[in-house]
C-alpha cells in the first residue's frame, strides 16, 4: 500500500510540475489566442462556404468563438483545481467558486451570441436580462470569494510530521483519481462533439466526481482528527460542492442565486469554524 501511494504521489508531483507555473501559463495564453483566432477563421469560412467544413464545425460563428475559447479556459481551470486539492481542501472550495463565476460569465457570452442585431430592443430583452443576471451573479461571487479567502485560517490536522506526510500523500492519491476522471470526461465530450456536431460541457459530471472526492477526504481525515468542529467543516465542504453542482444544473436566474448562496454558506462556515476554535480553544485543529 505504501509503495502504491508513493508512486501515485510521484506521478502527481510530476504532473503538477509540468502543468502549473509561469511557463505553463504562458503556453496556455498562447493556446487560447490560437483557439480564438482559429474559431474566428472557421466562422469566416462558414459565412462564405459552410459546405466545405465538417458537420461539427458548421455551427461555429463569430460570437460562439468567444464561448469556445472560454470553454478551453474553463477546462484548464478545472485542471488547476485538481492540483490545489492536496494542498488545501478549503482553497479547493475557493477555486470551485472561481470556476463557478467564470461559468456564469461564459453563460452571459452565450446569451450575447443569441442577440439579434436586426431586431429591436424589446425583441432581444429576454437575452439581455439573462446576460445581466449571469453577469451580476458572476460579479457577486467574484467579490464574495475574496471574503471567503480572507476569512480562512489554516490549521494542521495533525502535529505529527509522519502523519501529515501520509495525509498529504493520500490526498494526492484521491486527486489522481479526480485527474483520471477529468481526462475521461474531456475525451467523452470530444467524442460527442465529433459524432453529433454539438459540444456539451460535462462540468456537472466533473463536480459529481468532486462530491465523491470530498467525501473521501472527510473519511480520510477521521484517521487523524475526530473533533466535532472539523467533522462539521469537512462535511459542509461536501455540501458546498453539491450546492455548486445544483447551481450548474439550474436554469438562468436561479443559477446565479444558488451560486451566491453557496459562497455565503462557505463564508459563514469558515467564520463560525474560526469562532468555534477561538471560544473553545481545543488542542488541535483541522486543515
Amino acid at each position: 500500500m505504501n509503495r502504491l501511494t508513493f508512486w501515485f504521489e510521484f506521478i502527481f508531483n510530476k504532473l503538477e510540475e509540468k502543468l502549473s507555473g509561469k511557463n505553463f501559463d504562458r503556453l496556455l495564453s498562447t493556446l487560447l489566442v490560437i483557439v480564438f483566432l482559429v474559431s474566428q477563421l472557421i466562422a469566416l469560412v462558414n459565412d462564405f462556404n459552410p459546405g466545405i467544413l465538417p458537420v461539427f464545425l458548421k455551427s461555429v460563428n463569430h460570437f460562439s468563438g468567444i464561448t469556445i475559447t472560454f470553454n478551453f479556459l474553463l477546462y484548464f481551470e478545472l485542471l488547476g483545481l485538481i492540483f490545489v486539492i492536496p494542498h488545501s481542501i478549503a482553497n479547493s472550495i475557493g477555486k470551485q467558486y472561481e470556476i463557478l463565476s467564470l461559468i456564469l460569465l461564459r453563460s452571459a457570452f452565450e446569451e450575447f451570441a443569441h442577440y439579434n442585431f436586426h431586431e429591436n430592443f424589446e425583441h432581444n430583452l429576454p437575452e439581455i436580462l439573462k446576460m445581466f443576471s449571469d453577469g451580476a451573479g458572476a460579479l457577486i461571487i467574484f467579490g464574495l470569494t475574496l471574503i471567503f479567502y480572507a476569512f480562512q485560517k489554516h490549521r494542521q490536522i495533525t502535529l505529527e510530521p509522519g502523519d501529515k506526510e501520509i495525509f498529504v500523500r493520500l490526498k494526492k492519491v484521491v486527486a489522481s483519481g479526480v485527474f483520471l476522471s477529468f481526462i475521461f470526461i474531456g475525451f467523452r465530450d470530444l467524442i460527442h462533439l465529433l459524432l453529433s456536431g454539438h459540444f456539451v460541457q460535462s462540468f456537472q459530471l466533473f463536480y459529481l466526481m468532486l462530491i465523491f472526492a470530498d467525501m473521501l477526504f472527510l473519511l480520510i481525515s477521521l484517521r487523524y482528527e475526530i473533533h466535532y468542529a472539523n467533522i462539521f467543516r469537512y462535511s459542509a465542504f461536501v455540501l458546498i460542492t453539491i450546492f455548486i453542482r445544483m447551481s450548474l444544473l439550474a436554469p438562468v436566474y436561479y443559477n446565479g442565486i444558488m451560486g451566491v448562496f453557496s459562497v455565503l454558506f462557505g463564508i459563514s462556515l469558515i467564520y463560525l469554524h474560526n469562532r468555534y476554535f477561538e471560544v473553545l480553544k481545543p488542542e488541535s485543529g483541522g486543515h
